[in-house]
């Protein structure tokens, strides 16, 4: 896991970045140290405990990258590829995701609470035992997706697709669901009905 260091800005309750000594907010050139963690990407297949949680990344494409116990935290993420990657214990918990591809990743024990996806695919992927609680996702697509013993509980779907999926023990509890496609999926074996929790 990722060092807990306190952001050195007194007062700052912030976790510091990976390698400096303030969070992203009190970083003195964050973009910068954006570019820096990409280009640091550029040789390595795998990253482990790696918190970059707040900063914002644009444009990189980290296909097949292996990342474990690393936080992406209310990072903003625009057109980013990781196609193949494969993600262990990581967060991504209110992070902004937009016109990003996920797809054919592998990603378990993970943490996307609270955020927000546009245009983004997780298609032909291993999603499995992951929290997509609270989440917002607009256009997005998780089509031919295993989402075996996730959970969307109180999540937000508007256009977004979810084609011959297994659902098996997935928790779906939205509060907002607008043309959402379910085709082929093995909607009977998820729970949406609190009565189904304890089977």
């Amino acid at each position: 896991m990722y060092e807990f260091r306190r952001c050195s800005v007194p007062g700052c309750e912030a976790t510091a970045l990976s390698n400096a000594d303030s969070c992203a907010d009190h970083h003195p050139d964050p973009g910068a140290m954006a570019a820096s963690v990409v280009e640091s990407f550029r040789d390595v297949g795998l990253i482990k405990n790696l918190n970059v949680a707040g900063l914002r990344f644009e444009g990189a494409d980290l296909s097949g990258k292996r990342f474990y116990s690393c936080s992406f935290s209310r990072t903003v993420l625009r057109n980013m590829t990781f196609t193949g990657c494969t993600f262990r214990m990581c967060f991504f918990d209110f992070s902004l995701v937009d016109s990003c591809d996920f797809s054919g990743i592998d990603a378990q024990f993970c943490s996307f609470a609270g955020a927000r996806f546009l245009n983004a695919s997780f298609e032909h992927s291993e999603l499995v035992h992951n929290n997509f609680d609270g989440v917002q996702a607009s256009y997005c697509t998780f089509n031919y997706t295993n989402l075996y013993n996730s959970r969307f509980i109180m999540a937000e779907f508007e256009k977004t697709d979810f084609i011959d999926c297994n659902l098996k023990r997935t928790f779906i509890f939205p509060t907002k669901e607008t043309d959402v496609s379910w085709r082929l999926s093995n909607t009977q074996e998820a729970i949406r009905d609190l009565d189904r929790i304890d089977q």
